[in-house]
């Protein structure tokens, strides 16, 4: 370029300098014609240049929209993984080799109760100890390999969780991590607890009608002749009160094999609808002048919904609710109080009787509903059993809690519909 332009100026200097027209003219028509020249190419090269800017343009375009696409199918394909991380049943935790957590999804926050925005992209050591799910997870990372115990149950706010644990080998080292799978598991091991304990029940009961049939057949001929030989003695004074001693132990006998009996026998139900809230209160009122409970207790009622039905018998599941009344009016020794809430819970109305008595002792409370379970000096263990008995044929649970000197609490769970 500055070729051109030494020349022009050089043209047009002689041109200045020429002592003819003809000369002048001469050098003047050669600047012009190397200005035309220089205006050529410079017009070439902007055409080649634009049909490169045009190509390369294109090639932009395109590459914009493949990229958009990609970028668009790369958001699908989070958005459809997220999704299925976040309706899985089980907690998922990613934890890379800088111990970053890159994964904690929706089931996670639940089971752990830890929000997502407080754990995600956060160092593991700043949100959990070092050995928090049962192994050292700066060793896990250091080595590249977690517990072979791949199962570990840990409490969590009375929650029993299963941790299965996993290194990601097969990828580059940005992407290896450890992932840790939770899974709540208390409504499964409730369920195998209700499942023994039925299993128990069952053969119990069943065990328990054949002994009272042995029972009962003897039990009647000793109370004949018993009340025979009562009548024959009635000149006798000193052996008639010993032989009504033999009446009143059969009289005694008699009783607790037929509620044997009785608990032997399936509840059978007469269901109607019913207003739940009123038969706690009739129960109450009727337990209010009866002059066995004692005026020391006092009842406290919080029952949140008073319109409620429920499908039940409401003679069996009233005197389910009285054995449990009983119960904590016998386990308060002097002064103390009883108090009945209730609730609704999804498609449960939950009902919790508990009191201010002295507690059940940790290694009884699995045995509590167990039939000729008793801890009282003339309880007979029947009252407890009975109750499971019909809250379970109305479909409903029962559970109990007990901290000894501190009170016991019943939560009994009946469906709305059944």
């Amino acid at each position: 370029m500055s070729d051109i332009f030494k020349k022009l100026q050089e043209s047009a200097n002689l041109a200045m300098k020429s002592t003819s027209s003809d000369e002048s003219m001469k050098h003047l028509a050669n600047a012009f014609s190397l200005f035309s020249k220089e205006a050529k190419r410079i017009e070439n090269s902007y055409k080649t240049l634009q049909d490169r800017f045009l190509k390369v343009s294109s090639i932009l375009e395109k590459k914009e929209k493949d990229l958009t696409h990609k970028i668009t199918d790369l958001n699908s394909i989070t958005s459809y993984l997220n999704n299925i991380l976040s309706n899985i049943s089980q907690g998922i935790l990613f934890i890379d080799l800088d111990g970053i957590i890159t994964t904690f999804n929706s089931p996670a926050e639940k089971i752990l109760e830890k929000k997502q925005d407080e754990i995600l992209f956060q160092s593991y050591f700043d949100c959990f100890n070092d050995d928090f799910f049962g192994f050292s997870m700066k060793d896990a990372i250091k080595l590249k390999q977690t517990k072979k115990l791949n199962y570990i149950f840990f409490k969590k706010n009375e929650k029993e969780i299963e941790v299965t644990t996993s290194f990601v080998y097969d990828c580059p080292s940005r992407y290896q991590g450890i992932i840790i799978m939770l899974k709540d598991m208390t409504k499964l091991k409730k369920l195998e607890v209700l499942a023994n304990r039925n299993d128990r029940l069952n053969h119990l009961g069943e065990m328990a009608a054949s002994v009272a049939h042995e029972i009962k057949n003897p039990l009647g001929v000793i109370r004949g002749y018993a009340s025979l030989l009562h009548n024959d003695l009635k000149d006798n004074k000193t052996l008639q009160t010993m032989t009504s001693y033999i009446l009143d132990g059969t009289r005694s006998l008699e009783r607790v094999v037929n509620n044997v009996l009785e608990y032997a026998r399936p509840v059978s139900l007469t269901v109607v609808s019913s207003n739940i809230t009123k038969l706690i209160k009739e129960l109450i009122k009727d337990i209010s002048i009866d002059p066995t409970f004692s005026k020391n207790v006092k009842i406290d009622l919080h029952l949140a919904d008073t319109d409620t039905m429920l499908p039940m018998d409401k003679d069996l599941i009233k005197s389910a609710f009285l054995n449990l009344i009983v119960n904590a009016y016998q386990a308060i020794e002097e002064i103390g109080t009883l108090n009945i809430s209730t609730y609704k819970n999804n498609d449960y109305f939950i009902i919790n009787i508990n009191d201010t008595g002295t507690g059940i002792e940790e290694k009884d409370l699995e045995n509590v509903f167990s039939p000729f379970f008793t801890t009282k000096q003339y309880g007979n263990g029947l009252g407890l059993s009975q109750t499971h008995k019909i809250i379970q044929a109305h479909f409903g649970t029962i559970e109990v809690r007990s901290i000894v000197n501190k009170g016991t609490t019943f939560c009994i769970s009946l469906p709305i519909k059944r």
